[in-house]
């Protein structure tokens, strides 16, 4: 009696069959000498390390509104000479300290300034220097953009439900208040005498 390959063994019920299929014929061909269930532990353990790995990469500063990812470079000039920060971890790092943009302002310049307006931006990955206040301008622009959430469309509804049952109720209202003054019109005592037919046999 053959021992069952444990290639051969059924797919585990969480796999649907073709995934199952596809993972078998794709071991053959690669030559691996892994099993299904091998194979599918590893790709589970890489995933779920990989989602850890990108968790813990999302590092930055926050800048009010904006996000500096790690690796993000800021500068300012001040009398032709330019000044530079970049995002270390969570902190802008100007001149060895953590500093807030604002604070980097002050320090290169000797004064108060408006950062937004000074601080020139370079993201990770990018080839151009961008003005802050542009960048966020860009960032409020998209934000606007962006659909609501679902307790913010429910919130929406409901208050154009509470605003039209207002109205109707408002309606109804002033509907039996016409309705009222033209009964009482119509009765005998507000009725001129001459109005008033005689009955003719």
């Amino acid at each position: 009696m053959n021992a069952t390959r444990p290639s051969d063994t059924p797919p585990p019920p969480i796999l649907p069959a073709m995934v199952y299929a596809e993972l078998r014929s794709y071991l053959r061909e690669s030559g691996s000498t892994l099993s299904p269930s091998e194979a599918l532990i590893k790709a589970v353990q890489c995933w779920i390390a990989t989602g850890r790995a990108d968790a813990n990469s999302v590092r930055g500063y926050q800048w009010k509104q904006l996000f500096l990812p790690e690796g993000t470079r800021l500068r300012l000039r001040v009398h032709e000479v330019w000044h530079n920060a970049s995002v270390v971890g969570d902190d802008l790092v100007y001149k060895g300290q953590s500093v807030s943009p604002n604070q980097m302002a002050k320090l290169a310049a000797g004064d108060v300034r408006n950062a937004w307006r000074e601080i020139w931006v370079l993201m990770p990955g990018r080839k151009q220097w961008i003005n802050a206040a542009i960048l966020r301008a860009q960032l409020l622009k998209q934000a606007s953009k962006v659909p609501p959430t679902a307790a913010e469309a429910m919130t929406i509804a409901a208050k154009a439900m509470s605003d039209a049952l207002s109205t109707a109720v408002t309606l109804v209202a002033h509907a039996n208040d016409q309705a009222q003054n033209t009964l009482e019109r119509r009765l005998p005592k507000y009725r001129r005498s001459w109005d008033l037919l005689e009955d003719i046999d």
